[in-house]
């Protein structure tokens, strides 16, 4: 017996308008929640060294833990969807999130590490689970929310990375409270998820639909017919490649525009453009596919940070401007069909829910490899043309990989 949440029987009447609102406000606010507990920590790096006494490495483990538990988080998160109902544990995870937030403000090094280690977690468990949420969702609004969603990880860091230290500088708190100060995000995250969970057929598809027995026993098969399933790895090296890429550019382009004799500031700049351009794009990805351009979108728009990683090559700092357009381009665009392709693929949301673990295993996994790859190539060739021509070459398997997922 499938877990599946029960047929409808005919399709639910359109939505109302503020069911829609509704919907895409929740889903915005919680992508913003995915990406702002972790990344608003970047620019308070230097004051956190300065008040804590620790240096570089301990620092860092306050953005790689959430990246390890997301790969110890991945494949428990459609078991506990299915057992205790994806709206409860949707609405655990963000006030854990909160109260991982909360515990890493506190003064100290154990809850600072143990905090972060709770809203990793619990930001992994719902970076499964919201492409399952919008698989549930009505058919016709599918590629509104899946673009909102794709937006809204583009948005967070440029929200994270731009209002930081203002909102740091305008309040007068302390690199504890100003983190603690986004956790506002969450919680408004959460109050909504309250509100979207009681419209009827979103509180129908939330719920828990089977019995303990039923649920482990058909999560057992669901998984294992997932894992077997090659499409299921064509789209996870998608996505696997899209974060790759951001990290690594992230992490190294800085500092390859100030080794090309660029200011330190203006190359952090430049780099955080990508982000910004990156967020209509992510919005219009998969409103576009869903209008006829799914063979086009997912292999043209990794090519387009080819094109950018090529000027990077020819032209160096002095191509700032028209490099970072094409990486935010493409970012934008490969994050849209990334999650839509995931959302389309999905059978049903229990279904979805465990691609999505696949997924973001990946992903994981690969930004994780990408930002060391290029340093050892950075460090070793003693120039970045080695580590961005790989990087390249890595792009233009995603665009071929991108063929086959298009077709999905």
């Amino acid at each position: 017996m499938s877990d599946d949440p029960p047929s409808f029987g005919t399709q639910p009447p359109p939505p109302r308008p503020v069911s829609l609102i509704i919907a895409v406000a929740t889903v915005l606010i919680v992508g913003l929640t995915l990406r702002i507990p972790t990344i608003s920590l970047a620019p308070l790096v230097p004051t956190m060294m300065e008040d804590t006494g620790h240096g570089e490495t301990f620092l860092s483990l306050l953005t790689s833990i959430p990246l390890v538990l997301t790969l110890l988080a991945a494949p428990v998160a459609p078991p506990l969807a299915n057992r205790f109902g994806r709206g409860r544990v949707v609405s655990i995870a963000l006030v854990a999130i909160a109260a991982g937030m909360a515990l890493r403000s506190t003064p100290g090094d154990a809850p600072l590490l143990l905090g972060t280690g709770l809203l990793g977690f619990s930001i992994a468990i719902l970076t499964v689970l919201v492409p399952s949420i919008i698989n549930a969702e009505r058919t016709e609004i599918r590629s509104r929310l899946t673009g909102t969603y794709s937006m809204s990880l583009s948005l967070g860091p440029a929200l994270a990375l731009g209002l930081t230290i203002p909102l740091r500088e305008a309040t007068g708190l302390s690199w504890r409270g100003t983190l603690l100060a986004w956790a506002l995000c969450t919680v408004i995250a959460a109050a909504l998820w309250l509100v979207y969970i009681r419209i009827p057929h979103v509180a129908a598809a939330s719920g828990a639909h089977r019995g303990r027995a039923a649920s482990a026993s058909g999560g057992e098969r669901r998984a294992e017919a997932v894992l077997s399933d090659a499409n299921v790895w064509f789209l996870a090296l998608f996505l696997g490649v899209t974060s790759l890429t951001f990290y690594t550019t992230s992490a190294w382009l800085p500092a390859v525009f100030v080794l090309d004799g660029m200011p330190a500031q203006a190359a952090g700049g430049f780099t955080s453009l990508i982000s910004i351009v990156a967020i209509p794009f992510g919005l219009i990805a998969p409103i576009a596919i869903r209008r006829g351009l799914s063979r086009f979108i997912a292999p043209a728009a990794p090519l387009l940070a080819v094109l950018g990683l090529v000027l990077l090559l020819m032209m160096g700092a002095a191509g700032a401007l028209p490099i970072t357009i094409l990486l935010g381009i493409s970012q934008g665009l490969c994050l849209g069909a990334s999650y839509d392709q995931i959302v389309k693929f999905g059978r049903s949301p229990a279904h979805t829910a465990s691609v999505s673990a696949v997924t973001s295993a990946v992903g994981v996994a690969l930004a994780a490899i990408g930002p060391f790859a290029f340093g050892l190539g950075l460090e070793t060739a003693g120039s970045s043309v080695v580590s961005v021509i790989g990087l390249a070459v890595i792009v233009v398997v995603q665009s071929l990989i991108g063929l086959r997922t298009s077709k999905l």
